[in-house]
């Protein structure tokens, strides 16, 4: 079974495509698993590399910060995938994640807000 995204979004101009596949809840801290298609250049490219981090606030007000994260290409080839991590975890009262992920490449900053559901 497929799972549905919990969201997609056009970025970088249009001409790729965030989605988010996952938010996954660990004791200290949350990772948003996520795609980009088509996919990025890599290491190997010419072009500069695009760093994304991730910044994020609750409905209760508590703020998150950015723990790291890691992405590469898929095995078939067609899209970037990646995860980023968010730290603390969440309070478990909270209902909702203000997200920002933003891209830096060069000196070049493009910024993202989504709302992702913690808890159904």
């Amino acid at each position: 079974m497929t799972r549905v995204p919990l969201l997609i979004l056009p970025i970088l101009d249009g001409g790729h495509e965030l989605t988010i596949r996952k938010l996954k809840l660990q004791d200290d801290s949350f990772t948003i698993h996520y795609s980009i298609t088509p996919p990025l250049p890599d290491a190997d490219s010419a072009a500069p590399p695009f760093l994304p981090f991730l910044e994020a606030k609750d409905d209760l007000g508590n703020e998150y910060l950015d723990w790291g994260g890691a992405y590469g290409l898929s095995p078939d080839g067609i899209r970037t995938e990646g995860s980023l991590t968010g730290q603390p975890a969440p309070a478990s009262e909270a209902q909702v994640l203000l997200v920002r992920v933003t891209f830096v490449q060069d000196s070049r900053e493009t910024a993202y807000d989504m709302t992702l559901r913690i808890r159904p």
